[in-house]
């Protein structure tokens, strides 16, 4: 009993310091990042008589690395929030998320095409809030990593046994490397940044750590040129992690 209080006691701590991270990235960095951006525009707005398109191109590029890591503290203090996060498991709807999700990448993209099948009925007991971000994070690559040349292509399905749901998110697009599968879901491991530059390499390792949270996981199947699965399994009776 006492091993399982101390377990639980550091468990408490570690969630709190993940709070305490998470606000001082969005107050103690972001008001730097808003400065920096704030004085590069004045400087461009005042002095742009006296600059070359050398000194207006810097300017510009000092907006837009704040801009980048900006969202890239964003990205931070959402993966440090997940970590933290009280787990609420209930009976839950996947195919009213997926659509969710799916309608606010066609709402955000409305120039792409995009061919997406979900199943019906799918559903898992899992929090309701955090599956949504998962689910979200996932067709989001799938979306991302579609060259722009094709239309999307994802499908949404799941399988449920005796021990829980797992849901799969496939897509036609770029795929990846076989041989480096076992980095993806890390925090900042980027397999695209050079054709992807902005992409902040969280995405992966927010939906992981979620499906750690319940006390599952996820996993990553493709090969380079022709897609990738991502499957995201939710025990029946999850444990808060």
């Amino acid at each position: 009993m006492h091993d399982i209080d101390a377990l639980l006691a550091e468990c408490t701590a570690l969630r709190h310091d993940h709070a305490v991270l998470a606000l001082g990235l969005s107050h103690d960095m972001r008001a730097p990042l808003r400065a920096i951006d704030s004085f590069a525009y004045l400087l461009e707005q005042r002095c742009a008589q006296d600059l070359d398109d050398t000194g207006r191109d810097h300017l510009q590029r000092i907006r837009d690395a704040s801009a980048r890591m900006g969202r890239l503290v964003t990205r931070l203090q959402a993966y440090l929030q997940v970590g933290g996060a009280p787990l609420h498991a209930d009976d839950i709807d996947l195919t009213l998320l997926a659509d969710w999700c799916i309608a606010e990448l066609r709402d955000a993209h409305p120039q792409r095409e995009a061919h997406v099948e979900i199943a019906p009925n799918l559903r898992a007991h899992a929090d309701e809030r955090l599956v949504k971000t998962a689910v979200a994070e996932l067709v989001h690559n799938a979306w991302l990593y579609t060259p722009e040349d094709r239309p999307v292509r994802i499908g949404i399905d799941a399988d449920t046994d005796a021990l829980g749901t797992t849901l799969h998110v496939r897509d036609a697009g770029a795929g990846f490397d076989p041989a480096r599968a076992a980095r993806l879901g890390e925090p900042f491991q980027r397999l695209h940044a050079d054709t992807h530059p902005d992409g902040s390499g969280l995405g992966l390792a927010i939906a992981r750590r979620i499906a750690q949270r319940h006390g599952g996981t996820l996993r990553i199947t493709g090969r380079e040129g022709q897609g990738a699965v991502a499957s995201l399994h939710l025990p029946h009776a999850p444990e808060a992690r």
